[in-house]
């Protein structure tokens, strides 16, 4: 018994040496990584303009408004109304699909100065992927199948990461025999800069039944 109390302090004193060793670590480190985020903001803060023409914008089709998609919709909808007056609006404007950088990726990329333009570029992107999506179901819900299978495959070739677009394109494939298009747009998957890209992958595998061979990060 009388060891057994030294061998027991012992332990505590190295335990409370060892958190304390890895407080200041973890404290270090912490350190290191706003260092290092205020350096790359100061650098991004110095980075000159870019030219913004020479970027590829996504255009918005002509095809995909009401009145060019089919004759046979209904023009009275106002949930297809409301999103080709959208698609229409959006037209006319530059749409950037900048998902997955944040602020100082964007200056450091294309400088400070371009921030406010790209930031309105890129929410313009939020809003067509979300339209598209809105659009397809939509037309599905009319019974439209085979215009909404156009429209959601165009925006994922715009690499939409709205999950709702692929699982319902995926389940209108299946519907219609298609299913060997579900690999193509989860090969369009691979290529998304979004933290929605693992979740959209492993659905679309699930989905056929495969193992997912392909680098996710």
């Amino acid at each position: 018994m009388g060891g057994y109390f030294p061998m027991f302090f012992l332990l505590a004193l190295v335990f409370t040496a060892w958190l304390a060793f890895e407080r200041l670590k973890s404290s270090k480190q912490d350190e290191e990584r706003v260092r290092a985020f205020w350096q790359r903001e100061n650098d991004a803060n110095n980075t000159r303009r870019k030219n913004l023409d020479t970027l590829t914008y996504i255009k918005v089709p002509n095809w995909i408004t009401l009145d060019a998609l089919s004759s046979a919709l209904p023009t009275d909808d106002a949930e297809l109304n409301r999103c080709s007056d959208i698609f229409k609006s959006l037209s006319s404007q530059r749409i950037l699909n900048l998902t997955g950088m944040t602020s100082t990726d964007i200056k450091m990329e294309y400088g400070p100065a371009n921030l406010n333009k790209l930031d309105e570029y890129d929410q313009n992107f939020t809003l067509f992927a979300q339209t598209i999506y809105a659009y397809g179901e939509r037309l599905h819900t009319l019974g439209f199948d085979h215009e909404a299978m156009r429209v959601l495959r165009f925006g994922i070739d715009s690499l939409s990461d709205i999950s709702g677009n692929y699982k319902l394109l995926a389940s209108l494939y299946i519907k219609y025999g298609q299913q060997e298009k579900i690999s193509e747009i989860r090969d369009t998957a691979t290529k998304l800069n979004s933290l929605l890209k693992k979740s959209i992958i492993k659905y679309l595998d699930e989905l056929t039944g495969t193992t997912s061979t392909t680098p996710q990060n």
